[in-house]
């Protein structure tokens, strides 16, 4: 008797999770930050279209009042995220990264192999 053989499929990644694992701890929280906000907002409309379907025509203040704050710690936490990553992408002298690695090479663009097959 002859062995089957086993094929094994190769399992194809999901660019968008092997792109968040390689972030770092501040921009993932950034990214979950971002979409908390975007729940909260469905989860706002979503109660603005039930109390318009049940005639209820005051103002969300249940919604309001609990969402306010948490947006406005948000926003501040975010803000920290980007001052963060400005000061790590930002050398002593105060320059940016693209401009410290164009200096080391003396400002001259790298060349295209002319033997490469089109793309």
């Amino acid at each position: 008797m002859e062995k089957s053989k086993c094929t094994k499929k190769a399992k194809k990644r999901n660019p968008v999770l092997e792109h968040l694992s390689g972030l770092g701890f501040t921009n993932r929280l950034a990214l979950y930050i971002i979409a908390f906000l975007a729940v909260g907002l469905a989860g706002g409309f979503y109660l603005a279209i039930r109390s318009i379907s049940g005639d209820y025509t005051g103002s969300l203040m249940c919604w309001t009042v609990v969402f306010t704050p948490i947006g406005t710690a948000c926003s501040v936490v975010l803000s920290r995220i980007v001052d963060k990553s400005r000061a790590e992408n930002t050398s002593a002298s105060g320059d940016g990264i693209v401009y410290a690695a164009a200096r080391a090479q003396n400002f001259v663009r790298e060349q295209i192999n002319v033997d490469s097959p089109p793309i």
